[in-house]
């Protein structure tokens, strides 16, 4: 039997409001559902009719409107946590990844002092720069400008 909107199983229920109730609900004959005899709205208006009379009416149970279902929230809002949870993470390794950045720092350092002692050697070696004089000195300040 289908569940009811009413609960009938109380037992202090008159015949007449017991008939009303199971005339307000659908009913399946030959294989088909055939609609109430007395629609929503006519019970609603008997109700409040049996009710004022002093007849004893089941209580209606509270509808369910997605009761559990959260409410969406922005992107950001939903992230939250796992953001947290992720720059909290990241926080625990920031003393680790600061020593590998100094080191990925130093040895392109080292390379490019290495490049550059090694450009000064060339031009020195094959005589296009002699090691005092202006050249020298503007070489050195090209050196100083791209190192910036």
């Amino acid at each position: 039997e289908r569940p009811t909107c009413y609960n009938m199983a109380q037992k202090n229920l008159s015949d007449a409001v017991l008939k009303l109730l199971q005339l307000g609900r659908p009913t399946f004959v030959n294989g088909r559902w055939r609609k109430p005899v007395i629609n929503g709205r006519e019970m609603a208006d008997i109700r409040k009719y049996m009710i004022a009379q002093g007849e004893v009416w089941p209580e209606k149970p509270l509808r369910n409107r997605g009761g559990d279902k959260p409410f969406k929230l922005s992107k950001w809002e939903r992230g939250r946590e796992e953001r947290l949870a992720r720059i909290e993470d990241n926080m625990k390794r920031m003393p680790q990844m600061i020593d590998e950045y100094r080191k990925k720092v130093y040895e392109l350092r080292e390379k490019t002092r290495k490049k550059r002692t090694e450009e000064q050697e060339y031009l020195l070696a094959t005589g296009k720069v002699q090691q005092e004089g202006p050249a020298w000195q503007v070489f050195k300040d090209a050196s100083r400008r791209n190192k910036k």
